[in-house]
């Protein structure tokens, strides 16, 4: 547990740096939208990727199947509750619910479980990344236009991060290895995933005002259903299936999907569909802020419950 500990603070001081870098206007909105796409369209696509180039085993197989299908369970699971906990007639209700049912897996669950697990770790998060863009691309876009369009649901499924599973996958299935003299430059923009991932999340805090956000209670409730509650159900669901031999490893990566603070992609959906940005980024930093301690606390649960692949 001391490892994870020390993997978040890590996290969390280039987290700071970015911030400061965003303060500063070193690295300006402009910029960040920048380093935003790069991240999304390039380093966490090609880290996905490459994750899949190792020797095929019929048990790696197999334990992405069964983290897809955790994945699955999990998701249902929280998008009931959510639907449940948040009217639908209330202000705001659309930016509450998507924040709630997705977590930011991507710029906060990879790096984690990168420093944790290593691409042995990485390979079995990519089946936890592809639902959540399919969902995102689907639920997501229903949820923020009350509407959803079948073709433009089609063409929004053709992300990088999702070609890049389908590619990964079947490459690893064919067993098709790529040349060091190809496969190395990718690895290496793929290992640039964490730095950047949290200089983009601290530079993102910085456009919110903190302080403001810290005096509303409404983000408080917000943070205890999305970094507790929402975890500790998963946590219950996860125990039951550590009983049919779901692999340890596998139960952690998926919760800590589960456990990571809102999704930034909330507010990027609220700029393109005309929702409120501003509440979507102030969930986004309070939760973000509050991981730093909740993350370790739910992680502690899952290890005393006996469950955890990290003591």
């Amino acid at each position: 547990m001391s490892a994870v500990i020390n993997k978040i603070a890590v996290m969390f001081i280039i987290m700071a740096i970015g911030f400061l870098l965003g303060k500063i206007k070193i690295i300006t909105n402009d910029g960040n939208r920048v380093l935003s796409s790069i991240s999304l369209f390039l380093v966490s696509p090609l880290l996905s990727f490459v994750s899949y180039q190792r020797e095929f085993s019929p048990s790696i197989a197999r334990n992405l199947l069964v983290t897809l299908g955790l994945t699955a369970v999990l998701y249902a699971v929280q998008i009931m509750a959510v639907m449940l906990l948040v009217p639908k007639n209330r202000r705001g209700s659309e930016i509450e619910r998507m924040s709630l049912i997705f977590s930011n897996c991507g710029y906060i669950g990879i790096p984690l479980v990168q420093s944790v697990f290593g691409n042995d770790g990485i390979i079995f998060l990519t089946m936890n990344i592809a639902v959540f863009y399919v969902l995102t691309w689907t639920l997501g876009v229903s949820l923020m236009t009350g509407k959803m369009s079948l073709k433009q649901t089609a063409k929004n499924l053709c992300t990088p991060a999702i070609i890049a599973v389908v590619l990964g996958v079947v490459f690893f299935l064919l067993k098709i290895d790529l040349p060091d003299v190809i496969h190395e430059p990718l690895q290496s923009i793929g290992d640039m995933n964490t730095p950047l991932a949290m200089l983009i999340a601290g530079s993102t805090l910085a456009g919110t005002n903190i302080f403001s956000c810290l005096k509303k209670w409404r983000l408080y409730l917000l943070s205890a259903v999305r970094l507790l509650l929402l975890p500790v159900v998963c946590a219950v669901i996860l125990y039951g299936f550590s009983f049919l031999g779901a692999d340890k490893m596998v139960i952690t990566i998926v919760f800590i999907a589960a456990a990571c603070p809102s999704a930034v992609i909330t507010t990027m959906f609220a700029h393109r569909f005309g929702g409120d940005s501003v509440y979507a980024s102030e969930i986004f930093a309070v939760t973000t802020i509050l991981s730093a301690v909740t993350i370790p606390l739910v992680m502690w649960l899952l290890s005393v419950m006996g469950i955890s692949a990290v003591m």
